[in-house]
């Protein structure tokens, strides 16, 4: 008995050692260049190196914040749950990629928040590397003063489980192989709202625009640019867009409105420059609908509109 007794003080303190070496959960935790990824890292004075070993040492609904300068990793980031990724105000914090994958990886509930703030997205020169952001499930998704370069697709939510929101304002969108920004789902509706933001010099491996809507995407632009892209500025072939006080400039047509073979798309233009497009400024085919609101400038395009397009009211 004394034996039992003896190790018994050993036996709890054995089980106390491993639950200290489980992951501490913290609201906001810290990455920096000088940071190094370990058990106890994320504190702003023990910051971790890279946003995925700061990632399971925060809370869901928490943020994880880079501190200065510099490359955060290569590898996907996974966000399965509601979370902030963030670089202080002034720091160029770049999640560069190194692999044909996803940069960053959304698959969170359908009641989660996911917010990417001032972050440089950026993949390597001449790989696929598929989306820059990739969106499999989310409740909202706000990407605020982003840039996102080289990436067959910066913004691609093809395989929507769910439906969504997105708020994208003050971003770039540049250099992609294909599309910009494409909102492609089979059966769920995304809602999303696109402010002040560029898309820029998409379609480098032959046609892409700067933003695509196809099926059930239901998509508002205002103040926004679409410039040098190998394919539209917007193309819609299905869902809804709308423009507003946007510039759609210097691609193969401005604004494309056409079909697919189970669905059509519908475009509403108001306040906007069309111009110096290659083929044509505004283009309707098919079953798609063209409505502008008779106050846009379209001129100097090789043609400057064809197909119907519907001169509506504002009312």
């Amino acid at each position: 008995m004394k034996n039992n007794r003896r190790f018994l003080p050993l036996a709890i303190i054995a089980i106390l050692l491993g639950a200290s070496l489980s992951y501490a959960q913290s609201d906001r935790t810290f990455v920096a260049t000088t940071g190094v990824d370990s058990p106890t890292c994320g504190d702003q004075t023990a910051p971790c190196r890279d946003f995925n070993a700061a990632l399971p040492r925060t809370n869901a609904g928490g943020e994880i914040i880079a501190l200065d300068s510099g490359i955060y990793g290569m590898i996907n980031i996974t966000i399965n749950k509601a979370l902030t990724l963030a670089a202080a105000p002034g720091v160029h914090a770049d999640l560069y990629n190194t692999t044909d994958q996803n940069r960053i990886t959304i698959t969170a509930g359908t009641g989660d928040t996911v917010v990417l703030r001032n972050l440089y997205v950026t993949g390597k020169p001449g790989g696929t590397n598929a989306y820059g952001i990739g969106v499999g499930r989310v409740g909202s998704l706000q990407i605020e003063n982003c840039v996102i370069d080289r990436f067959s697709q910066g913004i691609g939510s093809n395989a929507m489980q769910d439906p969504a929101n997105f708020y994208v304002k003050d971003t770039i969108v540049k250099n992609s192989l294909s599309s910009g920004m494409e909102i492609n789902t089979s059966s769920q509706l995304v809602r999303a709202v696109i402010d002040h933001c560029q898309f820029i010099n998409n379609g480098t491996s032959g046609i892409g625009d700067g933003i695509t809507v196809t099926r059930r995407g239901r998509v508002n632009v205002r103040d926004s640019v679409a410039n040098g892209n190998r394919g539209a500025g917007f193309l819609v072939i299905g869902g809804d867009l709308s423009l507003d006080r946007c510039e759609s400039s210097n691609n193969d047509y401005g604004v494309f409105v056409g079909n697919t073979e189970t669905n059509s798309g519908t475009a509403t233009v108001s306040n906007s420059l069309v111009t110096n497009n290659l083929s044509y400024g505004f283009r309707q085919s098919g079953s798609g609908v063209f409505n502008s609101l008779g106050n846009n400038v379209v001129r100097r395009n090789g043609t400057n509109t064809t197909g119907t397009i519907n001169v509506v009211t504002g009312t």
